[in-house]
């Protein structure tokens, strides 16, 4: 019973440890996808700032000039050669515009239009700010443009065929009709994320506590290896006296085990033994040492020879639980034998007729 419970205990452990791996492992995942969309966004920045050949101030200070952005203009028209022309901007582009402003995005556009950006800077960029945050990912950026027929051309940094779609992480647009756009892609392996000090702190914690389960597990069965061998060597044996009709066993204050009648009381309380572990229990008080070796056990109960280990443990499993609803008294297993250990003082005239 009590090495089932322990199985218990130690799959509920696992699992409240694997349950917080798992959670430490996500929430340091989404951690890093959040500092990754940062340090992409000041990479394309940086990127940007290296283009600067026309003196434009935003690029630098652009998070200062909140007051200049505006609501999504819609539709914005274009002197070309042929014409005005009108061109939608889709809202989900001017969402993620990397400036707002009509002027900044008409700015955008002679600068990139001069110096477009290029797909391997960029990545180079990134990777440089990602491993100075100590982030371990892999990454691919896109750098993709709209001409003035909405055809799009877009260019790849080295090491795109080791992504699919569902790795972008986000995309920002640049330019008066938001015809640039610049795109993240990363990846990671999950045993990559175990580098991350979170994550280590969590394992810490979890081997901590079951280090402390394994220290007071290993003084809990000390205490109580050493406690029954201090009591019986201050205590007295069973004397084993024969009642005129069936001996009645006084086995602690108040409670007796009556042979005939194969049953354990406590005052009102009573607890009816099997014939089998009656026959037992019996057999070990009357044993020289109150112990019993496995063969004697199986000939005494099993005569036969059908007696088995596992009949003879699931016997002294049972009686083991029956002393237990009433009794100090315990049973050890030791070199191919089982001894009774008697807890309590036994009086020698403590026998009482049924």
């Amino acid at each position: 019973m009590m090495k089932i419970k322990r199985k218990k205990i130690l799959w509920i452990r696992l699992f409240v440890y694997l349950l917080a791996m798992g959670a430490g492992t996500f929430l340091v995942h989404q951690k890093w996808d959040e500092q990754a969309r940062a340090t992409f966004k000041t990479a394309l920045l940086q990127e940007l700032q290296k283009r600067d050949t026309l003196s434009i101030p935003y690029i630098s200070n652009w998070t200062a000039i909140s007051a200049l952005e505006e609501v999504n203009p819609g539709v914005v028209e274009i002197e070309l050669d042929s014409g005005k022309r009108k061109y939608e901007i889709p809202c989900f582009k001017f969402e993620n515009s990397l400036v707002k402003g009509g002027i900044q995005r008409g700015l955008l556009t002679a600068l990139l239009d001069e110096s477009p950006l290029d797909a391997d800077s960029l990545h180079g960029t990134w990777n440089k700010l990602l491993k100075e945050s100590d982030i371990f990912l892999k990454t691919h950026t896109r750098i993709t443009v709209w001409d003035f027929q909405e055809q799009p051309s877009s260019a790849f940094s080295k090491n795109v065929q080791k992504f699919s779609q569902t790795d972008s992480l986000l995309s920002y647009y640049m330019g008066f009709r938001c015809e640039v756009e610049a795109t993240g892609y990363a990846s990671c392996e999950w045993w990559w994320l175990l580098s991350d000090w979170r994550l280590l702190a969590i394992g810490g914690v979890c081997a901590g506590i079951e280090l402390l389960f394994f220290i007071f597990g290993k003084m809990y069965c000390y205490r109580k290896n050493r406690q029954p061998e201090e009591v019986e060597q201050e205590g007295l044996p069973v004397i084993v006296v024969t009642a005129e009709q069936s001996p009645v066993y006084q086995l602690g204050e108040h409670t007796f085990f009556d042979a005939e009648r194969m049953e354990l009381i406590k005052e009102e309380q009573v607890v009816k033994l099997t014939p089998q572990t009656a026959v037992l229990l019996e057999k070990f008080l009357q044993a020289e040492g109150h112990t019993l070796s496995t063969s004697l056990i199986s000939e005494t109960l099993w005569p036969n020879g059908s007696g088995s280990q596992e009949r003879i443990h699931t016997l002294i499993r049972r009686l083991r639980k029956s002393l237990g609803e009433l009794t100090a008294l315990q049973i050890k297993f030791k070199n191919d034998s089982y001894h009774l250990i008697i807890l309590h003082f036994i009086e020698k005239n403590a026998l009482t007729n049924a």
